[in-house]
């Protein structure tokens, strides 16, 4: 079975997930985003695509969205990483933003990180413009919220690899079943 796996990380926190995916399936061929050859996914098998999670949307699965109809056939696993805790109400709601109802893929969430310094200018700026929206609204020190979110959070955590892990191998041994069956 081939498989590709596609990625996009801003700080690094997808990128850990990936190097562990990469080492517990060894049979895989792993691009960052920007250098994906988007029109060549239908040479693959599996696609697995894993990014950062801003605001329920994950960044840059829309490009692979939208080569889905030549891609339809194929097994689909998405992983999106992100600082809030992974809940069914979670999972509903990336769902949603991503208009994933609409497809037939595999979604899974695992716990990622922040790390400000490692953002563009841009992305801490306007961090930092709502953080000091927020607290004036909350009553807050707007200056004691930018520092805690200055110090890197990283909760990434291999273990919720293992279900994805277990799914695909799953889908690999079914695919080369059936590879097997009509070579009969």
């Amino acid at each position: 079975m081939k498989t590709i796996l596609i990625y996009k990380s801003n700080t690094g926190y997808t990128k850990k997930y990936v190097d562990s995916i990469e080492r517990r399936l060894v049979d895989i061929e792993v691009v960052p985003f920007k250098k994906a050859k988007w029109g060549k996914l239908k040479n693959y098998d599996t696609i697995i695509y894993g990014g950062p999670l801003r605001a329920n949307k994950i960044e840059g699965l829309n490009k692979l969205l939208n080569k889905y109809n030549k891609i339809k056939d194929k097994n689909i696993f998405i992983f999106a990483t992100g600082i809030e805790p992974v809940t069914d109400s979670k999972k509903e709601d990336v769902i949603m933003a991503n208009g994933l109802e609409y497809y037939h893929v595999r979604l899974y969430l695992l716990p990622g990180g922040m790390d400000y310094s490692k953002m563009s200018k841009l992305t801490q700026k306007l961090i930092t413009l709502g953080l000091k929206a927020g607290a004036g609204k909350q009553n807050l020190n707007a200056d004691d919220l930018i520092s805690r979110f200055k110090n890197p959070i990283d909760m990434t955590n291999m273990d919720y690899l293992d279900r994805m892990i277990d799914v695909y191998r799953k889908v690999k041994l079914d695919f080369e079943n059936k590879q097997k069956e009509e070579e009969k």
